[in-house]
Parts: structure tokens; C-alpha cells; sequence
């Protein structure tokens, strides 16, 4: 299903509903404040991994640049990484570049799409505001639509792309966990022979797939092809997003125009951080996954007789795209800020706003799920009395 939310100019952005309730509790430190609005997720207690390295260089790492295409160990730990997480042999360090986060990386590919004489972008919906954003700011329309992962995608995606068009694909899906069938790349590759696309395929959620199949990111396409890059980072899949470490799989000549345009921007990443990402991404995020298959049973367990949790889990991701069936989102989370000190994830957070829904995390501890899906029913309860009187 098409959507109507097409833009040509980006205006100067506001700060977000979610940025302005953040720092109304951040003002308010001493009071009881219940944070249900991340979709990273948080590392056991005790499963966090050493974060120290253990090269004799990291001590000096301040004090020098890293390589603009990013550090050699970095680059082939994500190689390693890649070639496990997909099964293909064919991603190498040559294939990698290292950015400041997954909306770097995002950033560097769209500007680089501009500067190849794309214009348009096309995407799922609904999608994160800051990727649209930076979609807008490097100069592309945007336009989103519904992707169903599948190939029935085709008869939707081909009247959208009769002209050079940047397709943005992001599975398992930011906010609504959606998965893609396993077959997938194939398609994405059918369809890019088909038509003059750029295919950006952002996997920052692909080590938390839970469905009765996995769709690995096509990293063997990526390298092997100039119309397909996939984007990832340490925020999501090692929640580690304070280190700011993203990065881009992509054939040779792809790289080849990245690394120039990361060297303008910012000459480097920071070396330490690549030095630490490293290290965790050789220790593995198993137990981060688990933590997130525990905050799943945990909201199973709670789903009888609770109202706002009716709908199945999602098959991926790291929250519920719930949809609390009242009208007016916004004024409810302000009263739900307000009255309960619970700050929430509106739906204001994705373009185009769909109304009624929040972002409610699976990537919590258990007991601060139950706690949280208690307090935002005391919540919705007041709520629908003020509502009635």
C-alpha cells in the first residue's frame, strides 16, 4: 500500500516529541522516572563484555588517525562477522567501511546516491524520521510505502522505481519487527536487474530474528554488485550505542567512492572505539539476544487478559509497534509524563505518523517490562476516565 507522504524540501527540523519529554525528565533527576523508550537493548547483568582492549596500542590510540576506511582489525572482525551471520565467503576487509554509526553510514551512502544522479528514494513505512531526514537533506524526494518482505513486493515497488530511485529496505523492521522470507535477497537482486535501482539495506536489527525463518542480510549481493549496499552498526545489534561504530558492506568501486567522501566529512573514526568495537564483536552478542528472548517471554507471560497486547509478537526486532487505540497519542503520552513520570515512544518518531501507536521495548530486564506494562496500564486507565469526564 502506497503512502501519501511525499517531500521535496526538508525544512529545519524540530526537536522530536521523544527528545522533549527525555529532557523534561533528565531536568527532573530526583523524581521516579520509568524510561520505556529505547529500542536498544541491554546486556544482561553480569553478560556486558570487557569493553578494554588488549592491543599495546590503545593507550595511543587519541593521539593518532585511524585509516579513513577504518582500522584494520575492525574491519576484518566485521568481515568475519559478516561471513558467519550470512554463510557467504565472498566479504572481505576491502568490502568494509567504517563509519560513526549506522545514520553515518546511512548519511555517506545517500549523499554518495546524490552525487551518482539518484533524486528519489523510496522506502518502507513507516520509517525512522531521522533516515527520512537525512534521505531529504542529501537532496532525494521520499516516498514510502508497505513492503511485505516477500515477492509479492514487486507489483508494488515497480511503478514506484520507472526512474533511478534509491530503495531503502530495512528488515527486521524499525518499529514493527517485520521480517523478510528467506528468499528475499534473491528478489532484491531480480529487481534490481530489472529496474535502475540502488538497494540500501539496512540490517542494524539482524541478529534478533525469531521466526520460523532467517533472512540473512544479502552481504554476498552487496560485494558483488554496485547497485546494493547493507548498512549495520554496533547500536543495536551489540547494544553499544554510545561507541558510535557503523559500517557499510559494498563492492569494491562502492568503497572506492565512500572512503574519499568519509574523509572530507570526517577524516576518521575514532580510533579507540574501533579498537573496543573489535573486541566485543569478537566476544559475541549471544547473551544480548537471549536478554531480548527473555523480554519477549516476559511480555507473552503478561499478554492474558491485557488488552494492548491482543496482537502476536513480531518475528524480529527489539519492541512491540503497539497500538494503544486512542486518539490522540501525543496528548496521552504528555498526561502519561506528566501524571506517572512513564515516558514513551509516540508514533511521531516515524514518517508518516500513524496514529495511536508507541514503541514499547523488548530488550529491557523482565522485571522492568512487567513494571512498565503495569504502570502504562494505571495510565491508560486514567486516561480513558479523564477521556469519559
Amino acid at each position: 500500500m502506497r503512502s501519501e507522504f511525499t517531500e521535496k524540501n526538508l525544512a529545519t527540523p524540530a526537536v522530536s516529541a521523544l527528545q522533549r519529554r527525555l529532557a523534561i525528565a533528565e531536568s527532573r533527576p530526583d523524581e521516579p522516572w520509568s524510561v520505556l523508550v529505547e529500542n536498544v537493548p541491554c546486556w544482561p547483568e553480569g553478560k556486558r563484555p570487557e569493553s578494554s582492549t588488549a592491543s599495546p596500542d590503545s593507550d595511543d590510540a587519541p593521539y593518532f588517525y585511524a585509516p579513513s576506511q577504518g582500522l584494520p582489525v575492525l574491519r576484518e572482525a566485521i568481515a568475519r562477522r559478516e561471513r558467519e551471520m550470512s554463510g557467504s565467503a565472498a566479504v572481505h576487509p576491502a568490502n568494509i567501511v567504517v563509519s560513526a554509526g549506522g545514520m553515518h553510514a546511512l548519511g555517506l551512502v545517500f549523499r554518495d546516491s546524490v552525487a551518482r544522479g539518484y533524486r528519489k528514494a523510496v522506502c518502507q513505512a513507516p520509517v525512522f524520521r531521522g533516515v527520512r531526514d537525512a534521505m531529504l537533506a542529501a537532496g532525494l524526494t521520499v516516498e514510502t510505502l508497505t513492503l511485505t518482505g516477500s515477492a509479492e513486493d514487486w507489483d508494488v515497488l515497480a511503478p514506484m522505481c520507472r526512474e533511478p530511485t534509491v530503495l531503502y529496505v530495512n528488515f527486521p523492521h524499525n518499529p514493527t519487527g517485520a521480517t523478510a522470507q528467506a528468499g528475499y535477497p534473491r528478489f532484491l537482486s531480480r529487481f534490481a536487474d530489472a529496474h535502475d535501482v540502488l538497494v540500501v539495506y539496512d540490517a542494524v536489527y539482524d541478529s534478533f530474528s525469531f521466526g520460523p525463518e532467517f533472512c540473512a542480510a544479502p552481504v554476498d549481493l552487496a560485494v558483488s554488485r554496485t547497485d546494493l549496499v547493507v548498512v549495520n552498526s554496533m547500536s543495536k545489534n551489540y547494544g553499544r550505542p554510545g561507541d558510535r561504530i557503523g559500517w557499510i558492506t559494498g563492492h569494491e568501486e562502492t568503497v572506492g567512492r565512500i572512503i574519499p567522501r568519509l574523509e572530507w566529512e570526517a577524516v576518521s573514526i575514532n580510533s579507540r572505539a574501533q579498537q573496543i568495537a573489535a573486541v566485543v564483536i569478537g566476544h559475541g552478542n549471544a547473551a544480548l539476544v537471549d536478554g531480548v528472548r527473555a523480554g519477549r517471554d516476559a511480555i507473552r507471560r503478561s499478554a492474558a487478559g491485557h488488552n494492548l497486547l491482543d496482537a502476536p509478537l513480531p518475528n524480529g526486532g527489539t519492541q512491540l509497534w503497539m497500538d494503544l487505540r486512542v486518539a490522540d497519542v501525543e496528548a496521552f503520552a504528555d498526561f502519561a509524563l506528566d501524571e506517572y513520570r512513564l515516558v514513551l515512544t509516540t508514533s511521531e518518531n516515524y514518517a508518516p505518523v500513524i496514529p495511536g501507536f508507541i514503541r514499547f521495548p523488548t530488550g529491557l530486564a523482565p522485571r522492568r517490562i512487567r513494571e512498565g506494562l503495569a504502570l502504562l496500564d494505571r495510565a491508560m486507565a486514567a486516561w480513558e476516565v479523564r477521556q469519559q469526564t
